[in-house]
């Protein structure tokens, strides 16, 4: 076990970032309870490399709040996620110290590979790798007809790529070197159904994990990090 937070000591291995001061996360009952009317990334604050996988389970709670002018209704989306991601800008390459101020593109700088779960609304689930530019390069995702790009090519959403009210995701990340055998550097798990697989030629196999969110309001549990 390289690290685990079974959510009943506080929040010391996170670090919050928010955009919007209203939002809280608290931790009760081993869960990491996630109210969000805006932006937020929480960081893992250890760092890890090699070969490794992450475990948590996410469930999506129904979510009604006004934000300016615009009012959400039992609203559930994005189950996001930064995984090995550096801040170039930094010699030791920790995002964690950076001080980001949770909107979306303050992340644009660093690189990583992010996923959105059922994101804008539950209508994509897209892969991208972020080049530390503003084009968050997309390599794949799946998506609804209104909400499809040209870089959605893995198809239609699905019961295995949505999100449902008060449904556990249990996430799974596979972080790793290539092989002979085998050249997949990350695989990414919903449900035990695999998501998303992919052979990266400049695979990013060191770095910090961040959950991240939008107008949400989630309950994790069950977070570990193991060796492969």
């Amino acid at each position: 076990m390289l690290a685990s937070d079974d959510f009943t000591a506080g929040l010391s291995q996170w670090k919050v970032e928010q955009e919007n001061a209203a939002g809280t996360v608290t931790v009760s009952n081993g869960e990491l309870d996630i109210v969000q009317p805006a932006g937020a990334t929480l960081w893992f604050r250890q760092k890890f490399s090699g070969n490794y996988e992450i475990r948590f389970t996410a469930t999506p709670v129904p979510y009604t709040v006004t934000v300016g002018t615009k009012s959400y209704t039992d609203r559930i989306s994005d189950l996001n996620m930064f995984w090995n991601a550096t801040a170039p800008s930094r010699t030791d390459g920790d995002p964690t110290q950076l001080g980001l101020d949770g909107k979306l593109a303050s992340y644009n700088p660093l690189t990583l590979y992010y996923v959105g779960f059922g994101a804008n609304g539950n209508s994509t689930t897209r892969l991208r790798k972020y080049d530390g530019t503003d084009a968050r390069p997309q390599i794949t995702g799946y998506a609804t007809a209104a909400s499809r790009t040209a870089d959605d090519t893995a198809g239609d959403m699905t019961t295995a790529t949505s999100l449902a009210a008060n449904s556990p995701v249990a996430v799974r990340i596979v972080s790793r070197a290539a092989t002979a055998d085998d050249p997949v550097t990350l695989r990414w798990y919903a449900n035990g159904v695999l998501i998303f697989s992919h052979a990266d030629s400049a695979s990013l196999l060191s770095g910090w994990f961040g959950f991240r969110t939008t107008v949400s309001h989630w309950k994790l549990s069950g977070f570990s990090v193991r060796a492969l």
